[in-house]
């Protein structure tokens, strides 16, 4: 018998549907089957099946009077109650088990999710470099052309000049439009567009793992 089905037979005893003599009986054919069938005897069932002995011993011994029910009644609240500490332990087991198997889960979605982000960085960083070349190239083109200053201090002077945030975009736009002659369009794009897009996407992506 599952413990449902042990517990339901000791409810029908203590809730009065079940006579002394009823329950003793359903019982030990219940008991009977159940070594048969090799089952698990639960400790709580064996208890009260000792206890059913001495109840039996004591009807048997009986004169005048009915045995007394009030020691069987008591082991059979004491094994109902472990039955059921039982059964809710058997569901926090399964609840346990799911819960480590959604972890694994969790865990093996977080390994692909980082293996994106790692590969998306790894092209986002990739083209920010780019980027940073383009704009220390025209940058030093742009020095070069307008101010006359001789190679190496164009150099020097345009590789400084790029990294100032606005300023370094703008003197590269010109030197790409100007020098290097590309359409103005795409000096725009690569000098301004790209680079505001890679700030708002680090960004955004920076305060959703904050807020992670």
């Amino acid at each position: 018998m599952t413990l449902a089905e042990w517990r339901a037979l000791i409810e029908a005893f203590l809730e009065g549907r079940l006579s002394a003599e009823a329950f003793e009986r359903r019982f030990n054919e219940a008991w009977r089957a159940a070594q048969a069938g090799g089952e698990r005897i639960h400790q709580a069932v064996e208890q009260l099946a000792m206890a059913l002995e001495e109840f039996a011993r004591a009807q048997d011994a009986r004169t005048e009077h009915d045995a007394d029910e009030a020691p069987l009644r008591n082991a059979a609240r004491i094994a109902l109650r472990e039955l059921r500490e039982e059964g809710e332990a058997a569901r926090d087991g399964r609840a346990r088990t799911f819960d480590r198997a959604r972890a694994r889960e969790d865990m093996r979605r977080f390994q692909v999710y980082v293996g994106r982000m790692a590969g998306l960085g790894c092209l986002f960083a990739l083209g920010w470099l780019v980027l940073m070349v383009l704009q220390i190239n025209y940058a030093i083109e742009q020095v070069a052309a307008e101010l006359k200053l001789g190679v190496w201090l164009s150099a020097i002077v345009g590789f400084f000049v790029a990294f100032v945030p606005v300023l370094g975009n703008i003197v590269a736009f010109f030197g790409a439009k100007d020098v290097g002659h590309w359409p103005w369009q795409l000096a725009a794009l690569v000098f301004f567009v790209l680079p505001l897009a890679a700030l708002f996407y680090g960004r955004t992506r920076w305060r959703r793992w904050r807020v992670r």
